[in-house]
This record gives C-alpha cells, structure tokens and sequence, in this order.
C-alpha cells in the first residue's frame, strides 16, 4: 500500500492528541487532590434516612436492616468498607468491592441502602 510520500500522521494531529493527554492528566490529577483527605467514618442510609455512622479505624461489622425486610452484613476492617453479605437477589452491591475514600460509595438498590465515606470535615 503506497501512501504517496505523505506521512501517516500529521503535525497538527500529533499536537491534539498530545493536548488530549495532557488534559486527562491534569484533570486525572485534580481528582485526586481534591478526594485526598483522610476518610474518617462511613455514613450508612436505609431509604435516605442514616442508621449508622461508622469509624473507619475500628474494625467491625454492622448488620443493616434494609426496606422490605431486607439486610446487608457491611465490614469494616484496616480502613476499608465492603459488603460482605446481602439478602438481594443480584449481589451487586457485594461486588462492588472495598472502598476507603472520601467521596465512595456502596449502593444496593433492592434494599435502598447506601454506604458512603465521609471526611471529618
């Protein structure tokens, strides 16, 4: 395949993608500034209303009864929030993972729960 002497990618092509990068760097690391303090407890609602405010340097585990009779086994241990176990059919909110930041949260739909890392400030 013959490109007729002209090069494949051009200066000012060239140009943009470097300022593409450049500006997800930049907001990449505007984000993580700003959700860099330190999390000091997990805030858990059950249909908007909290139930509990947990510590995130005290390990422990809270049994939140969810709406419709619903519950999820919610774990804290070495600064990290996850759902251990949950009545939902779907289990979505077990994977969702661990989560430790300021600003993260644990959703389960099915029993109207949330888990969200809050600053002390």
């Amino acid at each position: 395949m013959k490109t007729s002497g002209k090069p494949l990618i051009k200066k000012w092509d060239l140009i943009l993608v470097v300022l593409i990068l450049l500006a997800a760097l930049i907001l990449y690391g505007f984000n993580r500034y700003s959700h860099r303090g330190s999390a000091a407890y997990a805030a858990i609602s059950v249909d908007g209303e909290t139930v509990a405010q947990l510590d995130l340097d005290q390990d422990t585990d809270y049994m939140v009864s969810g709406y419709g009779g619903g519950s999820n086994h919610v774990i804290i241990q070495d600064g990290e929030v996850w759902v251990d176990e949950a009545s939902c059919p779907d289990k979505i909110c077990i994977h969702q993972g661990h989560i430790s930041s300021d600003g993260q949260m644990i959703i389960c739909l099915p029993n109207r729960m949330i888990v969200e890392i809050k600053s002390g400030d």
